[in-house]
């Protein structure tokens, strides 16, 4: 036995009731006295202008030098006038430590310099007196030879005390650390009275004291889609944005683009470095941006909305030639049209229409779309009609 069970008649009821009213209403509205409405469309003007197409992608600024420095001494800082963000010239003072027992170290070789050198002198007038002793036979040639091994000795002593004292510097010099280059504190990793150890000696590798980076210039770091990435050239300009200066533009270009991809969350980037000026220091590590970098540009062509044209019906695969409808005095006609290059909002108009010229779109009605989801509804429906064979 086949049919409607009980429950389903009474939905398909209710849908053909709405329907048929919707209908009805839309029709005794729009056509009153049997005649036909009147369609209505939305105009837009063709306009001359820029032409660009952007990818846009978020970032994060990125310093270009960022330096972890170090000391090459041990010690106890006894001086850190540096703070987070504060500004350093190269040469500025960034940390001094304790130089006592270097200070001490240095007046101990000078003084073993003096004894040297006091040393050396007095063997050179050893060996030339016995030159002339030996010249006049009176001293044998293994006693010359004798003489001019003591000096040999003596010059040496003095060599070994001048190396002394220079590392005795060097080891005073680098219980002072100096920026070594103009930049910015990003981080202070110790404190005053803090003792560190040597960058150079230690196995560990040292303590840290600041890190530094030099932001007059930075890098913007953004992950472009692999969809776009082919779009993307190096020397590119882009329009940077931060998210705490959005009233702000910061120009940059594309200057490296990474050779390999890597997957976030299921989606393929390709990483791509945008150098930014920021000489006002505006733009600080880490900040996240907005970019947007201007694949193509056409300057002073002509611009149509995307919307008002429509793809010719006898041959959908012809991308360069439209269908508009143009008005023309008070009725809109149609007309072809030839486009260039287009986005999702404008395409570049090659010929066909002219500065000014107005489009129109017809405006379709929200019963008539809503009557045409209720007629697909429906259309599924009617599977619930067929009676089950056993």
């Amino acid at each position: 036995m086949t049919g409607f069970s009980g429950g389903k008649f009474f939905t398909l009821v209710l849908l053909l009731s709405a329907i048929g009213g919707g209908v009805f209403w839309q029709f005794s509205s729009e056509a009153p006295n049997g005649r036909e409405a009147e369609v209505r469309y939305k105009t837009y003007r063709v306009t001359r202008g820029d032409f660009r197409i952007e990818v846009k992608a978020n970032g994060l600024v990125k310093p270009i030098h960022r330096i972890e420095i170090k000391s090459k001494a041990s010690g106890e800082i006894v001086r850190l006038p540096v703070e987070e963000g504060r500004f350093v010239k190269q040469g500025d003072l960034i940390a001094r430590l304790d130089q006592k027992d270097e200070q001490s170290a240095v007046a101990l070789a000078e003084a073993d310099l003096v004894i040297a050198k006091a040393e050396q002198q007095q063997a050179e007038l050893m060996f030339n007196r016995r030159n002339v002793l030996f010249e006049k036979n009176i001293i044998s040639e293994e006693e010359r030879e004798q003489t001019s091994l003591q000096l040999a000795v003596a010059k040496g002593k003095v060599i070994r005390a001048r190396t002394a004292l220079d590392r005795a510097k060097d080891r005073l010099s680098d219980s002072v650390v100096r920026a070594p280059i103009d930049g910015v504190i990003l981080q202070k990793y110790v404190e005053k009275g803090q003792i560190i150890s040597s960058g150079v000696s230690n196995v560990s590798g040292g303590t840290p004291i600041v890190d530094l980076a030099a932001m007059r210039t930075v890098y913007i770091e953004a992950g472009i889609d692999e969809i776009d990435i082919g779009k993307v050239a190096v020397g590119q300009s882009a329009i940077v944005v931060a998210e705490a200066y959005p009233e702000l533009r910061f120009s940059g270009k594309v200057i490296r683009i990474a050779p390999e991809a890597k997957v976030e969350q299921n989606v393929t980037l390709f990483d791509v470095i945008i150098e930014v000026a920021n000489t006002d220091h505006k733009l600080k590590s880490g900040m996240n941006t907005h970019i947007q970098i201007t694949t193509l540009e056409k300057k002073n062509v002509l611009l149509a909305p995307v919307i008002a044209l429509q793809a010719l019906e006898t041959d959908a695969s012809d991308r360069n030639t439209r269908t508009v409808l143009f008005k023309e005095g008070e009725q809109f006609i149609p007309r072809t049209v030839t486009v260039g290059l287009s986005d999702f909002k404008q395409a570049e108009v090659l010929s066909g229409l002219k500065e000014a010229d107005t489009l129109g779109v017809v405006m379709t009605s929200r019963l008539k779309k809503d009557n045409e989801r209720l007629e697909k509804r429906i259309k599924r429906s009617r599977s619930f009609g067929g009676a089950k064979k056993k």
